[in-house]
């Protein structure tokens, strides 16, 4: 079959011919349609990613939408080593192919969905966000962040504080009056305060690094006269840096809770149970996010664009 292939870290994958995947118990095939070009695949196709394995080659991919034998259309993921998504077959877990609904293109589904439970499963998991909560997000003006702000508000949020540093995206992230823009820079921590007089409930990180410890200065509270409001703070990238100080006193003022949320740490369960609303909220035009749909026998070529990109089958 025709895939595009890894046969390099330091080169992108190469539309070549690979090896059919063979029956195993527990799998399914699946016929692709699309895949993502995420993040998470760029950085496992580079060996670059905390997952990523060290033989060659390998087609990467780690989700998609594909056909299986009974003509379901399907959002998919998980394919075995060394199988992915970008590749005219595959296998899955028989458990996770979940329908694609009729108004949702195969495309859309292929690029919303993992940026969308960046935020989504979280949410709903290790934050428990309740209706009214506010809700902080680091890097709101990428394609994931503005999904989260999204996400937050469909999942009850009363209040999202949007951070980012540009200013166009910015003011389009924060159209809704439920949305309060804050731009990074400067004294961030200050800003934030600003914004957020009352406390923030949830923050959902995809930057790290200096902005996460403005952000952590922000919750930090004086005083002993005073019950600090519980913060759960969820790590989802790290994009201004992989490394941050921690002053030991913020953890003991603020009733703050650190967790991460990413590949592997998430509990399958609960991404199957909510993979239907997530489907259903991107056909209604919720989720839209500008894509550039891309042959796969294109797709080396256009691997160092910017562009968010779908793999097209």
């Amino acid at each position: 079959m025709r895939a595009a292939v890894v046969t390099d870290f330091a080169t992108p994958p190469r539309f070549a011919d690979f090896r059919e995947p063979e029956p195993r118990e527990g799998f399914v095939p699946v016929r692709m349609l699309a895949a993502g070009v995420h993040r998470i695949v760029r950085s496992l196709a580079a060996g670059a990613h905390y997952g990523s394995g060290d033989e060659l080659p390998f087609v990467p991919g780690v989700d998609g939408v594909g056909v299986l034998e009974d003509g379901t259309r399907v959002y998919t993921g998980g394919s075995p080593d060394p199988f992915g998504t970008f590749a005219e077959r595959t296998l899955v877990p028989a458990g996770f192919a979940v329908p694609v609904p009729d108004g949702l293109s195969s495309v859309d589904a292929a690029g919303i969905v993992n940026p969308a439970m960046s935020a989504w499963m979280p949410l709903v998991g290790a934050a428990a966000l309740r209706p009214g909560q506010t809700v902080l997000v680091l890097g709101a003006t990428g394609a994931s962040g503005s999904l989260a702000v999204r996400i937050a508000l469909h999942l009850g949020a009363g209040r999202v504080i949007a951070a980012g540093r540009n200013e166009e995206a910015l003011a389009r992230v924060a159209e809704d009056d439920r949305v309060v823009p804050v731009r990074i820079g400067g004294d961030l921590a200050a800003s934030l305060r600003g914004a957020a007089p009352d406390g923030i409930d949830v923050v959902l990180d995809y930057l790290w690094g200096p902005v996460a410890e403005a952000a952590l200065e922000a919750l930090r509270r004086t005083g002993l006269g005073h019950t600090a409001a519980s913060t759960t703070y969820v790590q989802l990238g790290a994009l201004a840096g992989t490394r941050v100080s921690l002053d030991a006193s913020l953890l003991r003022s603020s009733s703050l809770s650190i967790t991460g949320s990413g590949a592997g740490s998430i509990d399958p369960r609960l991404l199957l149970a909510e993979l239907p609303e997530i489907l259903a909220l991107a056909a209604e035009g919720g989720l839209a996010l500008p894509l550039r749909a891309v042959p796969l026998a294109d797709l080396e070529a256009a691997w160092s664009s910017t562009d968010r990109l779908v793999a097209v089958i």
